[in-house]
């Protein structure tokens, strides 16, 4: 079976004729070799009824089939000394393997079989149904994913984005064998995925085995990239509150932003680490750091309304929400914070950031971008994350783009997107004693 194949700056790739995209970046002062392999499809690629396909999948594909038994991809994995997991989230569900770089073969023969052969046995889906509804249950148990889930629902009518990656409990509950199975062909193969290898391997040899283990596969029918939905215009502030029991109040904010692409993303970047701090693009490791130079630590961190205040920042194919996320001090009211963060959204719109918020914020930048690109395992997720979205070196122009971004830029998307009507505001309201601090 034929590929077409070229090299770009030291990276090689190319296209099995089954569809399989393959990007190879040899690191020959590596000991060891990551394989990822990134399948087009996560919770954006749902509907109603099969909520929570996507992530539930991605934990069959560790229950065997073919070669691979149950629980055997972690056992042939560690008895190397590797490391191996996985992760679903909106727009991608990616896998990987980082392993000695002798032991490159086992991950490339795991992805292959998985690919092809996973069994869905119909008693491993029923044991693995109530994991996952656990799992939820878990995350109900946290005042701030309660609210996450209710301003998405407000911020979304019509795109998928609206349900949680895990999919909706009642979902769970009642999807089948053959619903999920249904999704992995339709999803999982060759023509809808992304190989990439990176760390310390033989280019030729290693291209040879990948086009031996995957080549055979069948292609699978292609996915159109865009989806029949789009969201309309949000035409005035929603807003969602709960009132639980609990000791503490929370509030959450979101902002309607456009997808990573568009020519205002850079802007919104700087913008989100003037404000709330930046905590890089893959966005899975930030919140092991807290950012304590920006706005809104200043303001309600410092000036002991919040405990702590996050900020999330959307890299995604459609447009989805700038997200920031306020847990209060005790005895602290939502009406208070919310004051105080809406004066802190207006500031930004009046004053634009100085010289020396702007030197912190591409100090941060250009600081979590290199984080993001330290290792191989890191190389190779940034590698594939990029190219589901657009293309491998979306990254490295977007980080350039925003240390270009002068305090006018901010000021612009500011005034544009940080608006009364195009905001979502959550509440999390405690009641304790059989008494609420409701505002």
């Amino acid at each position: 079976m034929q590929a077409s194949f070229h090299l770009l700056d030291g990276i090689q790739e190319f296209t099995l004729e089954n569809g399989l995209q393959v990007i190879l970046k040899p690191v020959a002062t590596s000991s060891v070799v990551s394989t990822w392999i990134f399948y087009k499809v996560g919770s954006r690629n749902e509907k109603m009824g099969t909520t929570g396909s996507s992530h539930w999948c991605e934990h069959m594909l560790f229950k065997g089939g073919g070669k691979l038994g149950k629980g055997e991809v972690h056992t042939l994995v560690s008895n190397e000394g590797g490391r191996n997991n996985a992760f679903t989230d909106h727009d991608v569900t990616a896998y990987y393997e980082t392993l000695p770089k002798e032991r490159l073969d086992l991950g490339l023969f795991i992805e292959s079989e998985r690919m092809a052969n996973s069994a869905f046995d119909p008693a491993e889906v029923e044991s693995e149904r109530q994991v996952i509804i656990s799992e939820r249950e878990g995350s109900e148990n946290y005042p701030q994913y309660q609210v996450r889930e209710e301003i998405f629902s407000e911020a979304f009518h019509q795109h998928p984005y609206m349900w949680p990656v895990i999919g909706w409990k009642n979902d769970l509950k009642n999807m089948t064998r053959d619903d999920l199975y249904s999704h992995y062909r339709k999803f999982y193969h060759p023509n809808n995925a992304i190989l990439v290898v990176c760390g310390n391997f033989e280019a030729s040899s290693t291209s040879a085995e990948i086009k031996r283990l995957f080549s055979k596969i069948p292609a699978g029918v292609k996915i159109p990239n865009k989806i029949p939905f789009k969201e309309l215009p949000q035409k005035g502030e929603r807003s969602t509150k709960l009132i639980e029991p609990g000791t503490l109040n929370y509030l959450s904010i979101a902002y309607h932003v456009p997808e990573i692409t568009h020519e205002d993303a850079p802007a919104l970047i700087t913008l989100s680490a003037v404000l709330g701090g930046w905590h890089g693009l893959i966005g899975f490791f930030g919140d092991r750091f807290v950012p304590r130079t920006n706005r809104l630590y200043k303001r309600l961190v410092e000036g002991n309304i919040a405990s702590e205040v996050n900020t999330y920042f959307p890299v995604n194919i459609d447009p989805n929400l700038l997200y920031f996320d306020l847990t209060l001090n005790q005895d602290i009211k939502t009406k208070v914070a919310k004051e105080a963060f809406f004066s802190e959204i207006d500031r930004l719109r009046d004053v634009p950031p100085n010289d020396d918020e702007m030197k912190v914020a591409s100090n941060q930048i250009r600081a979590w971008h290199a984080y993001e690109n330290d290792g191989i395992g890191l190389q190779a997720l940034s590698i594939g994350y990029m190219e589901r979205i657009q293309s491998r070196n979306l990254g490295d122009s977007l980080v350039e783009k925003s240390l270009q971004i002068t305090p006018a830029e901010i000021q612009r998307v500011a005034k544009h997107y940080l608006t009364e009507k195009n905001r979502i505001v959550g509440e999390f309201n405690a009641v304790n004693g059989g008494e609420t601090s409701i505002v």
